[in-house]
């Protein structure tokens, strides 16, 4: 699978994906600069692909499946999707089959996409670079339980998340972390970088708070100090 990273409106990512043949787009919060590169680059577009609902994900997908009669995959809260994603059935892109994890905690309906083939998670607003999505319609549990799922999978993952909020979170973390010499250098590394992506699931072992939470009490401690950082 190739995955060609595009940010778009003030911080967030899209990702441009091609697979035996097809393309597709994950999470277009605008359609313009989107359609601007699949031009560019002579491409047509098969399938428009969300992790959630929130509009910084969404606002361009009528946009692109109105230009290119594409077609849509989505989790059910995001609407009426010709192909609906939820957790226990696979979505085959192509030569990619991604297996649906369904992550409630940013939102209800949340899913994140994994490849085991291609040893890639594209997490929406579920896992960020040494952080996690804000818990707007879920609470810590929920949460808590989705980085347990993520967790499980090889810690040689590779995740594109959905913001740039990497040098932030790494500020955070190192507050949070005042002893852990992983999280300071780490802060050392992104405060020289302007795009972060991608991330692994094992330097998010390492760096990220909540990956490194025991119980979903000290998951919602970090979340709450986060939230007021």
């Amino acid at each position: 699978m190739d995955i060609q990273v595009r940010p778009i409106l003030d911080d967030n990512y899209a990702f441009v994906i091609q697979s035996g043949g097809l393309v597709g787009v994950i999470d277009p919060g605008e359609a313009a600069p989107l359609i601007e590169y699949l031009d560019d680059n002579d491409l047509s577009l098969d399938w428009v692909i969300n992790t959630h609902h929130h509009w910084d994900h969404t606002k361009g997908n009528d946009e692109l499946i109105k230009k290119y009669n594409a077609k849509w995959a989505a989790p059910a809260e995001c609407g009426a999707a010709d192909i609906v994603l939820e957790e226990g059935k696979n979505f085959q892109f192509g030569d990619t089959r991604f297996t649906i994890i369904h992550t409630c905690g940013h939102t209800k309906g949340h899913i994140v996409l994994y490849s085991a083939d291609d040893g890639v998670l594209f997490s929406g607003d579920t896992v960020f670079a040494s952080g996690c999505g804000r818990l707007f319609e879920g609470d810590a549990n929920d949460m808590y339980g989705a980085f347990q799922k993520i967790a499980a999978l090889p810690d040689d993952t590779v995740i594109y998340f959905g913001h740039e909020y990497t040098k932030s979170n790494c500020e955070f973390a190192a507050n949070a972390l005042p002893h852990n010499q992983i999280v300071a250098e780490r802060l050392g590394e992104v405060t020289m970088q302007s795009m972060t992506i991608p991330t692994r699931l094992d330097i998010e072992k390492r760096v990220n708070p909540f990956f490194m939470a025991k119980s979903a009490a000290e998951f919602k401690k970090f979340r709450d100090a986060k939230d007021c950082f």
